[in-house]
């Protein structure tokens, strides 16, 4: 108890020690001289006492001694609140007295302890005060010093050159040593320490930062997670592995084994069965709940992390399968989920069924492939999405003919053979014949979940086909299915058109990336007809001379992913022409389309950013078209980056108004401040008074949220007339000007754009 009081008392238990506050350390300092100066004033108060011989000068020091133990005790007192100015009463104090001692004392000894209370103030100084303190208390001690000499000279000390020599060195030596070699000392020790302090608390905050991390890394690993030692005793586990111990507090599972919880079943006999890669485990308390450990080392801290995996249902369906196959053989050859045919298996029944032709007039193969397969896998997770794929097996064959063979693929596609006579020739009633097998809904727990579909169909019609060709029949048309028309029948054109595509996408695929494809600029102009602004077209010349659509490469390049790097490669050397412009005063903004694929790549939307960054004048020069009739214009990633490069002053326009997903909702959702009406409503105007009411009540709608419009496909005078009297702002089409290779505007130092704009 005593031990804990002066802990506390003079701060110096642990608590304090790790806190590393500089008022702790002072006042801690400032106790621990005062309870001395006390004791040693309080030892001399008592001495004078017992000591009084009725003479003035006795009385006098006993007097003294009483008042300066009363003074630190007060300072003692108010050491913590008043830190601060009780530090610098105690140094005054012993200034006061070392001058004292000094200026009336006729003892030597009397004289030497003034000197040394006043060689003391630096030190003490640089202990509750800055450096600059301490050195103005060191050289002030410059008149101490010559005090001490000058006294010194007076006493009678022993007498000869030597003597005198050897005292003022003596106490030149004592001078430097108080002065400024300690406090020097001193300074740099709490420097020291003060920096070890700053580092740890940096240290501590980076610590205790990667703890949180990591404490929230292990509580969200998706699946149920152990840390324990080698031993096998629990360290932690998260939320996930405490479910499958309901009703069980988290301290009472861990400290304790893994053994108390779960038990292996396939090695029983092994104690460790944790440390094994792959175990396969029951729950001691419901041994029906199966499980499989996988474990991982720690290699830096020697424990291992176990990741807990619920296999009950798929052991169950194993089990099922094992009871029901005879013989090795037959697990080769069947799907172990579905229990349906492989591919191997199936394509073998097919080719021998159609060697008989003789029961049916011809086939028809089909494969099925389930569409938000994903989507349903990741909202209900790995077991229940193979519960989906079960159940419309089940009811797939269920609705199935005897003479109907089908087979699981891979993944979520099924194929299906099925004779069929001359009626089901007629792709019409095939069609209805296919959708009335496969089953519209699904039910999964609680749930019923709508069921949708893409099939790919191909006919057996000549002899010698083969189960293979029509899988590979069936395919090519699958991908040309739809939503809006989910069953795409095969035909030769098909094939030949998918050759011609896969020769396209790889002649695209080197032309990106040599970077074949150019810019070409159309102008859009004001009412008046001078150029307000041009677009940005991408043009694509195969090396003989032939133009390949941009409806056509744009499609491709999204479909095989190249558009981002598409995108990169045009951005580039649109910012260099703009960056020429700039440097020549062309203020003429170029719009540039973006099709939503490349704002959802993260390279590209970075490489816009830092061009942006490092271009500040960029957005007044480039505008941005959003292609309306993308998919993932929808997106919130799509809406939050636009929102982004709108506030880094970006004019966003959206392109092909009315022809794409959800276009009111892209007004609400995209900040764009341009409307560009497509060229299907214009191209029948003056004469359709339909399409007339349209644009009308567009450029209404436009009007109405302070954006502007530009009309594009304009291809005669009435058609310009026309929008020009509604308020259309801006003008662009044939009738204006064709597009036309950027390299036409940038020749001869930009003559052809300073001609056409003005140079600011």
């Amino acid at each position: 108890m005593l031990l804990n009081f002066f802990k506390q008392f003079f701060v110096i238990d642990d608590a304090e020690h790790e806190s590393g506050n500089l008022h702790n350390f002072h006042v801690s300092a400032l106790r621990i001289l005062l309870s001395t100066s006390l004791l040693v004033a309080s030892a001399f108060t008592l001495h004078s006492i017992f000591r009084i011989d009725g003479t003035d000068d006795a009385f006098m020091l006993s007097v003294v001694g009483a008042a300066c133990s009363l003074v630190l005790i007060t300072l003692l007192c108010t050491s913590k609140r008043f830190n601060r100015q009780s530090s610098f009463l105690l140094i005054v104090a012993l200034a006061v007295t070392g001058v004292l001692f000094i200026r009336y004392s006729e003892h030597p000894n009397g004289i030497e302890f003034g000197v040394i209370l006043l060689y003391s103030l630096p030190l003490l100084a640089r202990l509750f005060y800055s450096f600059k303190v301490s050195l103005l208390f060191a050289f002030a001690n410059t008149a101490t010093l010559a005090m001490d000499l000058h006294v010194s000279e007076h006493l009678p000390f022993e007498s000869g050159a030597n003597a005198l020599f050897s005292d003022l060195y003596a106490q030149l030596m004592v001078f430097t040593l108080l002065n400024f070699a300690l406090p020097l000392a001193a300074s740099r020790l709490i420097k020291t320490l003060q920096r070890s302090i700053h580092r740890l608390k940096e240290l501590t905050n980076s610590v205790s930062h990667h703890s949180d991390l990591y404490e929230e890394i292990f509580e969200h690993t998706g699946t149920p997670t152990l840390l324990c030692d080698k031993r096998g005793v629990i360290i932690k586990l998260n939320q996930k592995a405490l479910d499958l111990f309901p009703g069980v507090n988290p301290e009472t599972i861990e400290g304790s084994k893994i053994n108390d919880w779960i038990s292996s079943i396939s090695d029983s006999s092994n104690r460790f069965f944790w440390q094994s890669n792959v175990s396969e485990c029951v729950l001691k308390s419901n041994t029906r709940n199966s499980l499989e450990v996988h474990r991982s080392s720690l290699t830096t801290h020697g424990h291992y992390v176990l990741h807990l995996q619920d296999v009950t249902h798929l052991r169950a369906l194993t089990e099922k399968l094992e009871n029901t196959q005879q013989t090795n053989s037959q697990l080769v050859h069947y799907d172990a989920l579905t229990q349906l045919p492989n591919q191997q298996k199936f394509c073998n029944q097919v080719n021998h069924r159609i060697h008989n032709v003789s029961d049916y007039y011809t086939g028809a193969m089909f494969i099925i492939r389930i569409s938000q397969f994903k989507l349903l896998n990741k909202q209900y997770g790995r077991d229940q999405a193979n519960r989906v794929i079960l159940n419309f097996s089940r009811t797939l064959q269920s609705r199935l003919s005897d003479k109907t063979i089908s087979g699981r693929l891979r993944g979520v596609k099924f194929a299906c053979f099925m004779p069929v006579g001359q009626t089901y020739l007629i792709q019409r009633n095939l069609r209805t014949l296919i959708k009335s097998v496969l089953p519209e809904q699904i039910r999964i727990g609680e749930d019923i979940l709508n069921i949708d579909y893409q099939i790919g169909v191909a006919y057996y019609q000549n002899e010698g086909e083969t189960a293979e060709e029509l899988l590979e029949r069936c395919e090519m048309a699958l991908e040309y299915s739809t939503s809006a028309e989910r069953i795409a029948f095969f035909d030769k054109q098909l094939e030949t058109k998918l050759i011609q595509e896969h020769k396209l996408g790889l002649a695209l695929g080197e032309a990106v990336k040599n970077k074949k494809i150019q810019l070409w600029l159309q102008p859009q102009v004001v009412s008046s007809g001078d150029i307000r602004s041009f677009e940005a077209l991408s043009r694509w010349q195969l090396e003989d001379g032939t133009f390949i659509s941009p409806i056509v490469f744009i499609k491709l390049a999204e479909e095989l992913g190249l558009l981002p790097k598409l995108a990169e490669n045009l951005l580039k050397q649109l910012v260099a022409v703009l960056e020429e412009w700039h440097a020549e005063s062309i203020k003429t903004p170029i719009a540039f389309n973006l099709a939503g694929q490349e704002l959802m790549n993260d390279v590209f939307f970075a490489l816009l950013m830092s061009m942006t960054s490092e271009r500040p004048w960029l957005s007044e020069m480039l505008e941005l078209e959003i292609t309306e009739t993308s998919p993932v214009m929808t997106h919130p990633l799509i809406h939050k980056r636009l929102r982004a490069l709108s506030q880094y002053g970006y004019s966003i326009a959206i392109d092909d108004f009315g022809t794409g997903q959800a276009s009111l909702g892209q007004l609400i959702d995209i900040p764009a401040s341009i409307l560009k009406i497509d060229r299907r409503f214009v191209a029948p105007l003056p004469n359709d008074n339909r399409h007339l009411d349209i644009v009308k009540s567009t450029i209404q709608l436009a009007r109405s949220l302070n954006m502007s419009v530009i009309a594009e496909g304009i291809e005669t005078r009435e058609q310009a007339n026309l929008l020009i009297g509604l308020g259309c702002d801006t003008l662009q089409g044939y009738y204006f000007g064709k597009p036309s290779p950027i390299s036409d505007w940038t020749k001869n130092n930009h003559e052809k754009a300073k001609q056409l704009r003005m140079v600011y």
